[in-house]
């Protein structure tokens, strides 16, 4: 059952949806500050921004601003990228390196970014049923990696999974610490977004 707080959101992401694709008069900074908006009304990450283009800021909304939730998100694309392999990985460092220049010197990109490179990030997809360890392809350890094997979880919608990993606080929104989601599951840092396409679950540990 869509509650009120729901229906809300649901308006204003159509809302938002529709400037960010017809108000060319409008500001780059203008356009990702409503959507960024929005994506923190429904507790996703909006000081990530940055990790969003304004494409994927556009089908996040797609999807906000659908009739049903993210738990009945269906991915009708035929060319979904397979998380476990080195082309998944190389996008990922390429996504995240750009994410990184445009924040400066620090930032949740940056923080990723570092996790992917040590080995210690994580990757989940449940609408595939698949959570694997995140490589670096620029590493020479790692340079006849084509694949690995991921681990198998739990087949879900979006909705059910985010709500078994991450906690909401009284308005509906996840709860951060120090800018980031908390794994409650593992008490990692966390973070929900679109890698290429498509949405993917990453959580790296939290700094000593």
């Amino acid at each position: 059952m869509v509650s009120a707080l729901d229906n809300t959101r649901m308006v204003s992401a159509q809302y938002a949806l529709k400037n960010l694709r017809s108000s060319d008069e409008s500001s780059e900074d203008t356009r990702s500050s409503s959507a960024a908006s929005i994506l923190s009304s429904y507790g996703l990450d909006s000081s990530s921004a940055s990790l969003l283009s304004n494409q994927a800021l556009s089908g996040l909304l797609d999807t906000l601003s659908s009739k049903s939730d993210t738990s009945d998100e269906t991915d009708t694309t035929d060319d979904r990228a397979d998380v476990t392999s080195a082309s998944f990985m190389s996008m990922l460092k390429h996504q995240l390196q750009e994410a990184a220049a445009a924040e400066g010197e620090s930032g949740k990109a940056h923080d990723i970014l570092a996790a992917l490179e040590t080995g210690t990030l994580s990757i989940s997809d449940p609408k595939q049923g698949v959570s694997i360890r995140a490589w670096d392809v620029d590493d020479p350890d790692e340079a006849d990696t084509e694949s690995e094997a991921g681990k198998a979880i739990n087949v879900s919608g979006w909705s059910d999974f985010l709500d078994a990993h991450l906690e909401r606080g009284s308005d509906g929104a996840f709860v951060k610490e120090n800018g980031s989601y908390v794994d409650q599951t593992n008490d990692s840092n966390a973070f929900f977004g679109l890698i290429g396409s498509n949405y993917y679950y990453l959580s790296w540990p939290k700094a000593a």
